[in-house]
C-alpha cells in the first residue's frame, strides 16, 4: 500500500478478477464503461483519479485509443474540459458513497456520465447524448419561433384544454378582453371572460369540442368592433383564431345603406347577374384557352414524330453526301472543282435541318410539360431552350455569356427544367434596364459539387436588398407594379427544383447584379451507350438488323452503315419477328418504336419470351414517344435509345460498341421447338 492511499485497498487477485469480469461483459457493450481510482495527496485528500480499466466504447467515446487510458490521470487527459473537469463531481460520489450524473462535452460529443462508487474510486459510465441535447434544443428553438410569431401576428390566438383551461393566449387575444396575459393564463376560459358565457362564442366552441370539427363564425366584441373567428378541435383542445373585420363590416354596412337607399333589392340583383356573367364569360375564356394548350401539346408531340422521320433521313442523308463529296474534293485537292460550291450548298441544308430539329425537339418539350416522371436531363440543353425561348426579352438588353464545364446528366424533369431556366433568365432580362446593351451580360455558368451540378444564372441588373431577396421565393411576393407580375415566378420555379430534389437559391447586391444557383443531383445510372458516344475495340465486320416502316430511313441506315458492316433491312415488327425465327445471329438491331402492325414495344415483348437474349443487342429509335404506352415503355425499359434525326457518328459507334458475341444466336423457331 502507497504512502498516500488512507484506505484500504481491495486485495489486487480481486482487482483483478474485478476488471476481468468487467472487461469481459463489457467489452461488445455500446455505453462506454470505465473504472476510475482516486489518488489521494499525503493529507489523504484526493487530487485526482487514475484510470485502471476501460471498455472500448469508453476509448472511443473520449477520443483516445484502445491501450492509452490505463495508467493515465484526469489532468493529464484534459485539466479544463470534458472529463477532466469533473473531477469534483467524482470526488464527491467517493466521498459521499452516493452515485451523480451529469452530461459534459468532450470534443464535438456531449456525453452523459452516471458516477457509481466503488471502493476508493468509481465506476463510471458514459453515453453519447450529443443527438439528443440537439433534438431538445432545436424543439425549444422551434417553440420560441412558434411564440415569436403568434406574438408579432396581429390576430388574436388562444388555446385550451378539454376542461376549458387556456394553456396559451397572445398579447392580442388578452388586449381583447381588457386583461393582461397573466390574468387569464391557466384559468378556465369562462370564469375568466365571464362575458362570453352565453353567447354564439360559447355555443360555438362547445360545439367544436363536442364534435371534434371545425367552425367559421363573426361576433361583435364590442359596439365598434366586429371579429372572424376561427375555432377548430385538435385532440382534446380547442384552438381560436380571431381576426378583426371591423373595416369589412363598416363597408358592408355602408353598402346595405346605398342600396337600400336606391331600391337595394333590384340593384343588387342586377350587380349580381353581372358579376355571374363576367365569371362565366371569363371561365368560358380560360377553358378554351385551357382546350387550346391542351391541343397545342397534342399536335406538337404528334406533328413532332411525324416530322423527325423525314427529318432523320433528310439529315442523314445529306450528312452522307457531304462525307462522300468531301471524300471526293480531298482527291483532288489544289485543282479548281466545282463541288466546292455543292458542299457549301449541302452543308447550309445541313444547318436548316439541325434548326428544325432543334424547333421540334422543343415543341416536344413543351408538350411533356405535365410528365411527373425524373430522367437524365442534360442541364446544358435545358438551359439552351430557356435561352431560345428567353432571347426576345434579352437580345436588346445584355450580352450572353456562356461559361459550362464538362458535367453528367441530372435526374430531373426536362421540360419543367427548362421552364425554370426561362423564368430565371426572363427575370434576370427585367433586373436590366434597356439602352444600354454593351455595359450588361449575363452570364449561364454550370459546375460539379460532389454529387451535384450547380447551374448559375448571374447579370449585372439592379440587385435586390436583403430584405428583398429574403423573400424573393414568397408566393405573390413581387416589387413590380400592380398589374405587371403575380408574384408566384419564383415560388413555382422553387417549387420544381424541390419536385427535382434540388435545391434553388439567390444571392443579390443592390446596384451589382443577383445570380440564382439551381443545385440538380447527378444521375446514379451509368451512361449507356449512347451517351458514351465512344466505340471500344471489337471485330470491324459486324451484322446489323434494321426494323423501321420508313423506307427511306432504312435506306440510310443502309447507306451509312453498309460500307463497313452488313445490314439487313426489314420494313415491319411483323418481317423482323418471322426473320429472327430463321436467323437471329445479329450483333445490333435497330428497331423503331412506333411502326403501323407489330411496334417495337410488341417485338420487345415478344423476345422477352422467346429470347431475352436478343435483346441485349437492341437500340430503339424514336421520333418522340407520344403515347402513354411509349411513354411508359421507355421509363421502364434499360435499353439505349436514339432520338430522330440521329448522328451518323452515334449510328456508328453503337455498331461498333455492340456487346461481344460469345457464340452464334440461336434461331427464335429453334429455341421454341428446344423449349
Amino acid at each position: 500500500m502507497s504512502a498516500t492511499d488512507t484506505r484500504q485497498a481491495v486485495p489486487a487477485t480481486s482487482a483483478d478478477a474485478l476488471l476481468e469480469a468487467l472487461d469481459e461483459a463489457e467489452r461488445h457493450d455500446s455505453e462506454g464503461c470505465m473504472v476510475l481510482r482516486a489518488v489521494r495527496d499525503a493529507s489523504g485528500a484526493i487530487s485526482d483519479f487514475e484510470w485502471l480499466w476501460a471498455n472500448p466504447a469508453a476509448t472511443r467515446a473520449l477520443g483516445q485509443g484502445a491501450d492509452t487510458l490505463r495508467g493515465r490521470r484526469l489532468k493529464d487527459l484534459s485539466p479544463d474540459a470534458g472529463l477532466g473537469g469533473r473531477l469534483e463531481v467524482l470526488r464527491q460520489v467517493v466521498e459521499t458513497g452516493r452515485p451523480a450524473a451529469d452530461n459534459f462535452p468532450e470534443g464535438d460529443a456531449w456525453l452523459l456520465g452516471t458516477a457509481v462508487p466503488l471502493r476508493d474510486g468509481v465506476l463510471l459510465r458514459v453515453r453519447d447524448v450529443t443527438s439528443a441535447l440537439r433534438v431538445e434544443e432545436g424543439l425549444r428553438d422551434t417553440l420560441d419561433w412558434v411564440r415569436d410569431v403568434l406574438e408579432s401576428t396581429p390576430e388574436a390566438f388562444f388555446t385550451v384544454d378539454a376542461e376549458w383551461r387556456i394553456t396559451y393566449v397572445n398579447r392580442q387575444a388578452a388586449e381583447i378582453t381588457g386583461r393582461t396575459q397573466e390574468q387569464v393564463f391557466r384559468r378556465v376560459l369562462w370564469q375568466a371572460c365571464p362575458e362570453l358565457v352565453g353567447t354564439l362564442f360559447e355555443r360555438e366552441l362547445r360545439r367544436v369540442a363536442a364534435e371534434g370539427s371545425s367552425t367559421i363564425f363573426e361576433v361583435r366584441t364590442s359596439p365598434e368592433r366586429w371579429h372572424e373567428v376561427h375555432a377548430w378541435c385538435s385532440g382534446q383542445n380547442v384552438s381560436v383564431f380571431s381576426r378583426d373585420i371591423t373595416g369589412k363590416k363598416r363597408a358592408e354596412a355602408e353598402r346595405d345603406a346605398l342600396l337600400t337607399r336606391e331600391h337595394s333589392g333590384r340593384l343588387e340583383a342586377e350587380a349580381l347577374v353581372r358579376e355571374r356573367t363576367e365569371e362565366l364569360v371569363a371561365a368560358r375564356e380560360r377553358l378554351v384557352q385551357s382546350e387550346k394548350l391542351a391541343m397545342a401539346g397534342q399536335l406538337a408531340e404528334g406533328v413532332g414524330h411525324e416530322i423527325n422521320n423525314p427529318l432523320s433521313y433528310v439529315s442523314g442523308n445529306l450528312q452522307f453526301a457531304l462525307e462522300q463529296l468531301e471524300q471526293l474534293l480531298h482527291v483532288k485537292e489544289g485543282q479548281p472543282c466545282p463541288l466546292t460550291e455543292a458542299l457549301d450548298a449541302l452543308r447550309e441544308a445541313r444547318e436548316g435541318a439541325e434548326r428544325i430539329r432543334v424547333i421540334v425537339r422543343d415543341l416536344q418539350m413543351f408538350a411533356r410539360a405535365d410528365e411527373p416522371h425524373l430522367s437524365p436531363v442534360d442541364v446544358h440543353a435545358a438551359l439552351e431552350f430557356g435561352l431560345a425561348m428567353a432571347m426576345p426579352h434579352l437580345r436588346y438588353r445584355a450580352e450572353v455569356v456562356r461559361c459550362y464545364a464538362q458535367v453528367p446528366t441530372v435526374m430531373a424533369h426536362e421540360a419543367r427544367l427548362g421552364q425554370v431556366f426561362l423564368h430565371l433568365l426572363v427575370n434576370a432580362a427585367q433586373a436590366i434596364p434597356e439602352g444600354d446593351f454593351n455595359r450588361h451580360r449575363v452570364t449561364l455558368s454550370t459546375r460539379m459539387e460532389g454529387e451535384w451540378v450547380v447551374v448559375e444564372v448571374a447579370d449585372t441588373g439592379h440587385g435586390m436588398t436583403p430584405e428583398v431577396a429574403d423573400r424573393a421565393f414568397e408566393p405573390f411576393f413581387t416589387t413590380r407594379g400592380v398589374g405587371e407580375g403575380s408574384g408566384l415566378g419564383l415560388s413555382t420555379s422553387l417549387g420544381m427544383v424541390r419536385s427535382m430534389r434540388g435545391e434553388l437559391s439567390v444571392t443579390s447586391t443592390p446596384a451589382a447584379g443577383t445570380t440564382f444557383r439551381v443545385r440538380l443531383p447527378v444521375t446514379k445510372a451509368l451512361p449507356d451507350a449512347v451517351s458514351k458516344g465512344a466505340s471500344v475495340d471489337v471485330p470491324a465486320r459486324k451484322r446489323v438488323l434494321v426494323v423501321d416502316d420508313e423506307p427511306q430511313l432504312a435506306s440510310l441506315l443502309r447507306r451509312l452503315l453498309g460500307r463497313h458492316h452488313e445490314v439487313v433491312v426489314t420494313h415491319s415488327g411483323r418481317e423482323a419477328l418471322a426473320l429472327l425465327e430463321q436467323d437471329a445471329d445479329f450483333d445490333r438491331v435497330f428497331c423503331d418504336l412506333m411502326m403501323a402492325d407489330v411496334t417495337g414495344m410488341d417485338l420487345h415483348a415478344e423476345l422477352s419470351a422467346r429470347g431475352p437474349e436478343l435483346l441485349s443487342r437492341f437500340v430503339f429509335m424514336t421520333g418522340g414517344a407520344f403515347t402513354e404506352r411509349a411513354r411508359a415503355f421507355l421509363q421502364s425499359v434499360p435499353l439505349p435509345r436514339i432520338e430522330k434525326p440521329f448522328d451518323p457518328g452515334m449510328l456508328r459507334a453503337l455498331v461498333e460498341g455492340a456487346p461481344p458475341r460469345a457464340r452464334a444466336v440461336e434461331p427464335l423457331a429453334r429455341v421454341a421447338r428446344r423449349g
